[in-house]
């Protein structure tokens, strides 16, 4: 009786985890009824920086739930536009995107990724170094923006858009 107590327990797990969500072409169509277990938001360490110098993006995650939420920072998406479209992309935005250049080998993922948890009913905030994702040496008018991957509900959560300038020295 114990074996098929076991047995029920997991066929009931497997159908309660696979009635979640269902997956239609790689990606996860999630319920309505599901809110978002964590909010987002990012701010800049300043607006202005003389070229040579980026912004560091400080995302805030807020877990709206009961329960510790898992995190790891292949969660974020950095982006950043300019006025004429997307700045050159740094190897570890065109790993983040799946977007590598022929004959470019990806980075380790152990070496940058780190995991952490976010505790229940409580934030945390991590730093995103904005030029190790894109090239921001052109002076210029810049936007931002992260999407947050939602483990529990498989969304991706967009923050708050910032904006930064790049600014030239005085000649």
């Amino acid at each position: 009786m114990n074996k098929f107590r076991q047995f029920v327990l997991r066929l009931a797990t497997v159908v309660l985890i696979a009635s979640s969500g269902i997956c239609l072409g790689g990606q996860t169509v999630v319920a309505a009824s599901q809110t978002d277990s964590i909010t987002v938001s990012i701010t800049l360490d300043k607006d202005h920086f003389p070229v040579g110098q980026s912004p560091n993006v400080r995302v805030t995650m807020n877990n709206q739930t009961d329960h510790n939420i898992p995190f790891h920072f292949n969660m974020l998406l950095l982006h950043i536009e300019r006025e004429n479209g997307e700045p050159r992309t740094e190897i570890r935005q065109r790993m983040a995107t799946g977007k590598l250049l022929p004959g470019e080998a990806p980075l380790r993922e152990d070496e940058y990724y780190s995991q952490d948890v976010i505790p229940a009913r409580e934030s945390i905030i991590r730093t995103i170094r904005a030029k190790f994702f894109y090239d921001l040496s052109a002076p210029g008018k810049y936007t931002v923006y992260v999407d947050v991957k939602d483990l529990l509900t498989g969304k991706r959560l967009r923050t708050n858009t910032a904006q930064f300038e790049i600014v030239a020295p005085n000649q």
